[in-house]
């Protein structure tokens, strides 16, 4: 098992996380590429920010570490205007999928190949700002404690579905193109902009 990876660290993410929305977690856990990286983790939370909307955090991101992020961990989140719960753990599946090989850079657009949920036709996610503010856009899961093997700080990295036509757009006009139209980043069941 990954040697970052400890209970009390993944207690710690979910009472800070519980803290700042004010509510009560769910957590799911998605099965990992490889079990030796340590679990990935859905920590959903049903009616936020508001009731019809769901929000979804990964954990299991931050276990692992890529040159760009420098010395803090990343996690990803999730928020869409949907009863779908399913939307929350589309995070967590992409880092089962893509951790250790993929930065999750903010700008960075990421594609699959069928949709992420039944009732959906979006395949493609963006990845920029969290939609909801987590504090600082860093959560500190160090207990004061400095150790080089866990990084303490860990980075929210905010998840928009997106159609392939859009995924295409991002990647042959640039992010801020795309970001700039006129869009509904909360509706996955909305129809492309281009």
């Amino acid at each position: 098992m990954n040697d970052r990876d400890a209970f009390d660290r993944f207690d710690r993410y979910c009472e800070i996380l519980d803290s700042l929305i004010g509510a009560t977690s769910v957590i799911s856990e998605v099965e990992p590429r490889e079990m030796g990286d340590g679990p990935v983790r859905a920590v959903v939370y049903i009616g936020t920010p508001e009731p019809g909307y769901v929000t979804g955090l990964t954990y299991g991101l931050s276990l692992s570490s890529h040159p760009d992020w420098r010395s803090r961990g990343r996690e990803l989140s999730i928020t869409v205007r949907s009863e779908n719960v399913e939307w929350s753990q589309v995070p967590a599946r992409m880092v089962a999928t893509l951790r250790g090989v993929c930065p999750f850079n903010s700008g960075q657009v990421l594609g699959y190949v069928q949709p992420f949920v039944e009732d959906s036709a979006m395949n493609s996610v963006l990845l920029s700002e969290p939609a909801v503010e987590w504090s600082s856009g860093l959560i500190d899961l160090s207990c004061g404690e400095v150790d080089p093997k866990e990084p303490g700080l860990v980075e929210i990295i905010g998840v928009y579905p997106v159609h392939s036509s859009e995924r295409d757009f991002v990647r042959s006009r640039g992010f801020d193109a795309f970001w700039s139209l006129e869009w509904d980043r909360f509706d996955p069941a909305r129809a492309p902009v281009v």
